[in-house]
This record gives C-alpha cells, structure tokens and sequence, in this order.
C-alpha cells in the first residue's frame, strides 16, 4: 500500500526491496514518486539521461500542482478530480521516456504497491468495468480514508510537540498506525470490488515486476 508521507521500504515479491518517498504530492507508491527513486532506476535499468528525464517529469507535475492549487485550499491529488489532468499527463510523459515496456512495468508496480488507491486511476476503473456506483462508492471511501491518515498524522504531530521525552518509541507506534490505517483503507476500498473485479486486478498488478 502507498504509506503516503515519508519513506517507503517496498518489499515487492517482483521486484524485491525498494525504497521510495512521498509527500503532499504524491503518495510513496504512485508512479511520479516510484519514477525518481534511485532503486526503481536501478530495478528498471535506466540510463543517466532517462534519469534526468524522470526528475524534470517529477518538477512539471509539481509545478502543475502549485499553480493549480495556487487560489484555493489544497486537497490530496489522489482524490481530487482536478488533479486528473496532471496525473494523466505524467502517464503520458512516463510513456513517452522510458517506452511501452518499461512504462508497463513500472505502472503494475505502482498497482502492487498502492493496492486498493490504484482503483481512483480512471483507465483501471475502465478495464475494471467499475460501475458508476463503484466509482462513487470508491471516491466517498476514499475520501474517508484520507480523513483518518490526516487525523493520524495530527496525532503524530501532537506527540511530537510534546517535546522529546519517549519520542522515539512514540513516534515508532505512530508510523506503525499510520501504516496500519493505510492497509486498512486499501482494503475498505478492494471490498468494494465483485470477486471477478478482485480477480482481474490481482492478474493486472502481476507481470515481471
């Protein structure tokens, strides 16, 4: 599942260990993050000028993302219909750098590793065949579920405020809560699929990794 913030160590039964970092952008798992990971380079051979493309793709949807939060209040990415564009725009761009292989690959990575988050891209919705009430089943779900990892995240921040005093194994038991609300949401979301849908997406996340 995509921990959001923060580092992410992916133990992929394809493609093994795997860090990668998210933030406000973009979740861990998503493939603007898995793009400028060093161990995803590494995993999917890329060559120093593709490298260079990968970091400048990252830069545009993030420039795209400022301007178009830039009057309003910032909501997540993952669940926000406006930000469609930008997403859809780094598929293109990721398409257009690295090829259809490598694109493939790192796409059903991005699927292994997000899990149920994976079912708000519109073409998995479309090869899915959700129906218009999964879809909005799916944004209402996730929706909440972005409101429990930011009250987590609150509560985080509340015990760091504290001051040092048992930070450290309180700021462990949070990470594992906010890992475990993360799972939690992938699940509430994957549930929302008929076992047929459940079965089709297990086949499209697989591949050589």
């Amino acid at each position: 599942m995509a921990y959001r913030a923060g580092e992410l160590r992916i133990d992929d039964p394809e493609a093994g260990e795997l860090r990668v970092a998210g933030d406000g952008y973009a979740a861990a798992g998503e493939v603007v993050t898995l793009l400028v990971s060093p161990d995803v380079h590494l995993l999917l051979g890329m060559s120093e000028e593709e490298v260079t493309g990968a970091a400048r793709i990252e830069q545009r949807y993030r420039e795209a993302l400022r301007h178009l939060y830039a009057g309003g209040e910032w909501r997540p990415p993952q669940v926000d219909p406006a930000a469609r564009s930008a997403r859809q725009e780094v598929e293109r761009e990721v398409g257009r750098l690295l090829g259809g292989e490598l694109a493939a690959r790192l796409r059903r990575l991005s699927w292994r590793v997000r899990g149920g988050d994976a079912l708000l891209d519109e073409d998995v919705a479309d090869v899915l065949h959700l129906t218009a009430e999964q879809r909005r089943l799916l944004a209402t779900v996730a929706a909440d579920n972005e409101r429990e990892y930011t009250r987590v995240l609150a509560e985080a921040g509340a015990v760091r405020g504290r001051g040092a005093a048992g930070r450290s194994s309180d700021s462990s038991g949070l990470r594992g809560r906010a890992r475990d609300a993360d799972h939690a949401g992938s699940a509430r979301l994957l549930e929302l699929l008929t076992p047929e849908q459940r079965e089709r997406f297990t086949r499209m996340q697989g591949g050589a990794g």
